[in-house]
């Protein structure tokens, strides 16, 4: 696991978004998303939110539960957030653009364009107070998969815009979906 690399795409796919999806789409051999990009980073997700959780209570044996559980229900979203939305980048694909399922292009995608949710998480934990740059970022989606579609489906201009928008609501709802999923089974379950 290389956090440098990770980084660096991470960067490059919120500064220069194209040209980060034609690194990714022409990279040979090409790289396990989930192992390089998506599982470091919920991982990432996970420690920041134990670690925001202890700056902000403290460390009082009270404390260890609640943070746990919240750091099990960010990772869980994440982790889960991300299949669900290569799930759904594969369905529009077939429906939409009629491609026959491919799971792994659309693991690439999604696994990449989710990334930048997982930078919005990361700074509402660590600075609640900036939670309009995490509506800013989730906005910026758009522009993420936009450039994406092209580059890594060959959306025509016809579909594009439908394409874009279905995808970047799939890629930004799925996480809340399923951490909203998780806490309310984690709250009925006591």
């Amino acid at each position: 696991m290389n956090y440098k690399e990770l980084f660096q795409r991470l960067a490059m796919l919120i500064v220069a978004p194209k040209k980060a999806w034609v690194e990714i789409v022409t990279e040979s051999p090409r790289r396990d998303v989930m192992g390089t990009f998506v599982y470091p980073l919920v991982a990432l997700c996970g420690i920041v939110v134990l670690l925001a959780t202890f700056l902000r209570e403290g460390l009082a044996r009270n404390v260890y539960q609640p943070a746990l559980m919240e750091m099990c229900s960010y990772c869980f979203a994440l982790f889960g957030g991300f299949f669900l939305a290569a799930y759904l980048v594969d369905m529009v694909r077939q429906k939409l653009l009629m491609q026959s399922a491919n799971m792994p292009a659309a693991q690439l995608f999604a696994g990449y364009a989710i990334g930048v949710v997982f930078v919005a998480d990361i700074i509402v934990i660590l600075l609640p107070q900036l939670f309009i740059i995490k509506w800013a970022l989730l906005a910026y989606t758009l522009k993420v998969v936009w450039e994406g579609s092209d580059v890594v489906f060959a959306v025509d201009d016809e579909r594009r815009l439908t394409f874009t928008a279905l995808v970047s609501v799939a890629i930004v709802i799925s996480p809340a979906l399923i951490r909203m999923l998780f806490n309310t089974l984690s709250n009925m379950l006591g």
